[in-house]
């Protein structure tokens, strides 16, 4: 089994599933797990047996796994490059939003999904990625009473 074996990948995601869920188990141990009989299940009764859940399909997940025959390759040079212009505009996106609010980094995440993963026209990437934005901000801020997060651009449009 070589570190970029897809069985060894699949192997090492089942096991950090099991980490996930233990620490959902022992967080959950902290807390009254049982049931009142007047208030129904105690804060730690349901995230107890999701943690619970979790180990147990990761223990037959894993006995599967190691049951199938290894297959040569986990992901392809292509496949490789196709999942990093996802995953790197997306983690562009969460770290400015501490800084520059919601809105702005949103919409320029937006524009670059549609003009370069969708391959649209300028002005059909400026035009929908704006209409979402305007929306989400309709939606949110006006109509719900929900205050996304704003950074400097807001504040200069007095948003």
């Amino acid at each position: 089994m070589s570190l970029t074996d897809r069985r060894t990948m699949e192997l090492a995601t089942v096991v950090a599933i099991a980490f996930f869920g233990g620490v959902i188990v022992a967080g959950s141990l902290q807390l009254d797990t049982g049931w009142a009989a007047e208030t129904g299940p105690q804060s730690g009764y349901l995230p107890l047996r999701l943690g619970i859940a979790l180990c147990a399909v990761s223990v037959l997940l894993f006995l599967g796994i190691l049951r199938q025959p290894g297959q040569a390759v986990f992901v392809t040079r292509e496949q490789f490059k196709l999942t990093l212009a996802v995953f790197l505009p997306t983690a562009v996106l969460v770290g400015s939003m501490s800084y520059l609010g919601c809105y702005a980094p949103s919409w320029v995440y937006l524009l670059y999904m549609v003009k370069f993963q969708g391959r649209n026209s300028w002005s059909k990437s400026l035009l929908l990625a704006s209409i979402i934005i305007v929306a989400f901000y309709l939606v949110f801020d006006l109509w719900f009473k929900v205050d996304l997060a704003k950074g400097p651009v807001e504040s200069f449009l007095g948003l």
